[in-house]
């Protein structure tokens, strides 16, 4: 390694380990419940509109989620935070409320630099300088994916997925200007990045996990659902998945795993397929049935990338 790479890596171990270590720990004064507070309203926080994020630039401020409360019979109870008014739910049975609190950061950029072994040297130096700070703040799973060129993905474009056990531990660390600086080195220019909501109750199968081990492909679908009832959607969605499951499973697919919802925005889709096999991967999402029939579920076409697992730093 040359002089240059090794400066590079030496300052983003120590900005990332003061960084992340101080966020995840929380201050004296007011703790990581205040310091999430605070990155939800500083300058590169996640964004706030409907469309991808960009880390690293603009004012956007990401409103708080409603309060929850959970009884011991069950059920969960919404506060609004503009009416201050309380309403029940049955969080295990309506398919409008999320089961589980889990959720989902992805970020997609332009890497810095071609040479892709510079550049997993460069993810993985701030991989490993933020990996424990992220994962007391709650970041229980990291992926590093880089671009295939199937169905027209930009070759070796990153795809990060991070999954999260709460939203404050997120916000805090991804709005924390020191770790912006950081992570920042990585791209040719801010990437985006969205947080998503894990919707455990939506018909799916496996995990990401399913990936852990050999190559796999990740095919990632992020779409805007039309109209505003989700119960709709829901069903729709799993209509869709539970008549494609046996045939895409029997293709390759190992794994169907969906979040919706941002902290702004509740109609925002993703979800990651994860396939050990692409031989006819194409063939399966160029079917016009399936077209038609996921398409059905968006405003408008969404977009759908194929992502190749790679051996940088995750856990």
């Amino acid at each position: 390694m040359d002089r240059r790479l090794d400066m590079r890596f030496t300052a983003m171990f120590s900005v990332l380990a003061l960084t992340l270590g101080s966020a995840a720990c929380g201050d004296d004064d007011g703790g990581a419940s205040d310091d999430a507070s605070a990155a939800s309203s500083s300058t590169g926080s996640p964004s706030a509109s409907a469309g991808p994020g960009t880390l690293g630039e603009g004012d956007s401020t990401t409103e708080a989620a409603d309060d929850d409360t959970t009884s011991d019979d069950g059920v969960v109870t919404d506060t609004d935070t503009d009416t201050g008014e309380a309403t029940d739910t049955e969080g295990s049975t309506d398919t409008g409320t999320p089961v589980e609190r889990d959720w989902g950061a992805l970020v997609l950029g332009t890497l810095y630099t071609d040479d892709i072994t510079e550049a997993q040297g460069t993810h993985d130096a701030v991989a490993m300088g933020g990996q424990r700070g992220a994962m007391m703040a709650g970041d229980f799973g990291h992926d590093a994916l880089l671009g295939t060129t199937l169905l027209g993905t930009t070759e070796n474009q990153f795809l990060g997925i991070d999954q999260w056990d709460n939203l404050d531990g997120a916000l805090m660390v991804y709005g924390d200007p020191m770790f912006q600086a950081a992570f920042g080195m990585l791209f040719a220019e801010p990437p985006s990045l969205e947080l998503f909501e894990r919707r455990d109750d939506w018909h799916g199968w496996g995990s990401l996990e399913a990936a852990d081990g050999g190559e796999h492909w990740y095919v990632v679908v992020r779409g805007t659902l039309s109209g505003d009832d989700l119960d709709a959607s829901q069903t729709l969605h799993d209509m869709v998945a539970m008549g494609g499951q046996e045939a895409a499973v029997a293709l390759g697919d190992v794994a169907h795993v969906v979040w919706v919802g941002t902290p702004e925005d509740p109609s925002q889709f993703f979800a990651v397929d994860v396939w050990n096999d692409d031989a006819m991967l194409e063939a399966f999402y160029s079917n016009p049935a399936f077209l038609k029939a996921f398409g059905a579920l968006f405003e408008e076409p969404p977009t759908i990338g194929v992502y190749g697992s790679a051996d940088w730093h995750q856990w």
